[in-house]
C-alpha cells in the first residue's frame, strides 16, 4: 500500500524505523532484504529492482550536486558544514539522505490524524568523525510539520549484531566506536 491510498489526518498510531543512513555506505538493506523480496514477491519486483534497492532508498539518488540548506534543522546544517569542509562529496550523500528523511516526516504527518502519535526509533551515525545527531534532527523538523515533540527515551543496545569497532576510513589502526544506543522520539500532531 502506498502512502497516497491513506486519507490524509487518518492515521491515529505511525511507529517506524528509517535506516540511520544512506544504505549505500550503512547497512546494505537491498543485500539484507534480497531474499525475503523474492520469496514473498509482494511487489512484483524483478531481479533488477532488487539488486539496484538501495539506489531508491532514502538517500539513494543523489539529484543535485548542491548541498543546500533547505531542510528545516540547525542541527543538521551544522554538521553538513563540518562534513563538507572535509568531504564535499560526502556531505552531499548526508545530505541527499536528509532531504529524503525530510520528505518523508512531511508525508507521514500529512497522514497523521490531529492528537495522532508517531514512535521514530532511530541511532545516530558518524561521518567523517562528525556525529550526525539524527534523534534531534527529526525533531526539529518535525516541529515544521506540525508535530510536537513530547520526549525522547534512550535506549541501549545490548545485543548488537555490528562489531563494536569499525575503521570508517578505511586506514590501518584507525578505528571508531560503533553504535551502542538507540533513540524513540515520542511526536504527537497538534
Amino acid at each position: 500500500m502506498h502512502l497516497c491510498n491513506i486519507p490524509d489526518e487518518s492515521v491515529d498510531l505511525v511507529i517506524t524505523s528509517p535506516p540511520y543512513g544512506d544504505s549505500k555506505t550503512t547497512v546494505a538493506y537491498g543485500e539484507y532484504s534480497r531474499l525475503s523480496l523474492q520469496w514473498l514477491n509482494l511487489f512484483q519486483l524483478s531481479e533488477k529492482n532488487i539488486m539496484t534497492i538501495d539506489h531508491t532508498l532514502l538517500g539513494g539518488k543523489i539529484r543535485s550536486n548542491e548541498v543546500k540548506s533547505d531542510i528545516p534543522s540547525q542541527i543538521l546544517k551544522t554538521s553538513l558544514e563540518t562534513i563538507y569542509a572535509l568531504d564535499a562529496a560526502r556531505a552531499k550523500e548526508v545530505y541527499h539522505f536528509y532531504l529524503d528523511l525530510t520528505a518523508a516526516i512531511e508525508a507521514i504527518a500529512q497522514k497523521t490524524a490531529p492528537n495522532g502519535y508517531q514512535f521514530w526509533v532511530v541511532g545516530n551515525r558518524t561521518v567523517k568523525n562528525e556525529t550526525l545527531k539524527t534523534h534531534e534532527i527529526i525533531v526539529e523538523i518535525a516541529q515544521c510539520c506540525g508535530l510536537e515533540h513530547l520526549y525522547t527515551v534512550d535506549r541501549n543496545i545490548i545485543n548488537k549484531v555490528m562489531p563494536s569497532l569499525n575503521s570508517p576510513t578505511n586506514q590501518v589502526k584507525v578505528t571508531s566506536a560503533t553504535m551502542t544506543n538507540e533513540h524513540i522520539i515520542v511526536l504527537r500532531k497538534k
